[in-house]
């Protein structure tokens, strides 16, 4: 499956070099999504020497493939803060962005950015009892902090919660706009970070081959590498397929919490839509993104001089905001007035038990249950793969509509979890930490940092 979204199919992003020889900063910033874009936006003009790196194309993974709501409201995260923190700590994270929404408006405004931006009214909704009781305590809290709430509460036990003045745009649009402010930043796209050593209080990343050293390094990516040891034990990963609906009509945007069901418009006539129930003929794209499982996101330094951002919990467009100036105010002046709030090093965990079992769940099918539960049938249609016991060794098989078979290690290079095979979008994917790979095995996203190791062909 060609995973190209709306967004990358009407903009296309300028082209930046590769990593081709040793090269020495003052600040790199691992990641050339939303998030690192944007702080590379903000410190083109200070005094450090800084270097954006994006294993891939700027953009082609997860904000590539957002749906593009600028809202704060998100979901029912601050009924789940208030719950497992406190109120205050909701408030915090409401400040944040509501100040990040606010901010994405003036930076459009002084850059006279063209990103079909437009505010719409946003909901979310429910009719399950756990959800709509969420929504109902989520609602008193906005109207105990002064906001203007739409609210709907029906006999039958549904319930829905909307917020003015948030709001939808063109991601790509917004970014190239942002790009042609960052002229003082050395950006280079193809260049995977594949090691990372500290010498001296100095980084050297290996990227390309080449040796890339660093004062500081700021990790703005969907999911830490393995470089990070023992992040996986803190995110899941949600992959979701994105469906694009011309000829349909819709205002605002909604979610729907019982079914995951969400929708926004593009323009007058058609719609994005998140929907279980969809074709295959019809335009649609795969997303993923993690999960905190404290469900905050992990903002800020993890060590003296080594940051992070990661988290997101499908509310990119503001976070990526708040973490680009959270950490653009670390890196400057030390400090920052939400730096507690998101700091990497602490979190309530045992409250959200559900998200446990599904990390629990995702592992044991990785390492346990694809070991054990493995077909000895060799034999493929066209378009499929699969993972065998052959010969007494676990092997991942996939044949293509040439009918020609290929053979891959169905071990995850990340974590040797055992990959499996996704028809729909002809991807091997780890059900443990989500690295996805092409049919024939080649690194998609991380945090794996090397492709599936390939075997000759076997005698059947």
């Amino acid at each position: 499956m060609e995973n190209e979204s709306y967004w990358q199919k009407t903009v296309k992003l300028p082209n930046y070099p590769k990593i081709e020889a040793d090269c020495n900063y003052d600040i790199v910033i691992i990641g050339g999504g939303m998030s690192g874009i944007t702080l590379a936006y903000r410190l083109n003009d200070s005094n450090f020497k800084v270097a954006l790196i994006e294993s891939d194309k700027l953009a082609s993974k997860t904000t590539g493939h957002t749906t593009a709501k600028i809202s704060y409201l998100h979901d029912v995260l601050y009924e789940d803060i208030c719950s497992a923190y406190d109120k205050s700590k909701a408030k915090e994270y409401l400040d944040s962005n509501y100040e990040a929404l606010q901010e994405i408006k003036n930076i459009i405004e002084i850059n006279q950015i063209d990103c079909d931006f437009k505010e719409n009214l946003a909901y979310i909704e429910a009719k399950d009892s756990e959800n709509s009781k969420k929504i109902i305590n989520q609602i008193k809290l906005f109207k105990s902090w002064g906001f203007d709430v739409v609210e709907n509460i029906t006999n039958d036990g549904y319930v829905s919660m909307g917020l003015y003045h948030q709001a939808i745009f063109h991601p790509l649009k917004y970014l190239k706009g942002i790009l042609e402010k960052c002229d003082k930043i050395d950006i280079y796209e193809n260049s995977l970070v594949t090691k990372k050593v500290i010498k001296d209080n100095e980084f050297y990343l290996e990227v390309n081959k080449k040796k890339v050293r660093a004062k500081k390094i700021v990790w703005m990516t969907r999911y830490p590498p393995n470089l990070q040891k023992g992040y996986f034990l803190r995110i899941l990963q949600e992959k979701e397929h994105v469906i694009y609906r011309d000829g349909k009509r819709q205002k605002d945007s909604i979610l729907n919490l019982t079914t995951n069901f969400s929708i926004r418009p593009v323009n007058e006539n058609a719609v994005i839509e998140i929907n279980k129930n969809f074709t295959r003929d019809q335009w649609h794209w795969y997303g993923q993104d993690s999960v905190p499982l404290r469900k905050i996101p992990y903002i800020g330094k993890i060590n003296k001089n080594e940051f992070i951002a990661y988290g997101y919990n499908k509310w990119g467009m503001t976070l990526s905001h708040v973490a680009s100036k959270l950490i653009y105010e670390l890196l400057i002046n030390n400090d920052s007035k939400f730096a507690a709030l998101y700091d990497p090093h602490y979190g309530h965990y045992l409250h959200f038990y559900k998200d446990i079992i599904k990390l629990v769940k995702n592992n044991y099918h990785g390492m346990i249950k694809n070991r054990i539960l493995v077909s000895k049938e060799v034999k493929l249609n066209c378009n499929q793969g699969k993972v065998v016991r052959y010969h007494g060794h676990l092997i991942a098989i996939y044949k293509d509509k040439q009918e020609r078979v290929f053979y891959f290690s169905p071990y995850c290079p990340h974590l040797k979890c055992i990959i499996e095979f996704n028809d729909k979008d002809q991807i091997w994917h780890c059900p443990c930490h989500g690295s996805i790979f092409d049919c024939h095995g080649h690194l998609i996203s991380g945090p794996a940092t090397k492709q599936l190791k390939k075997y000759e062909k076997h005698e059947s």
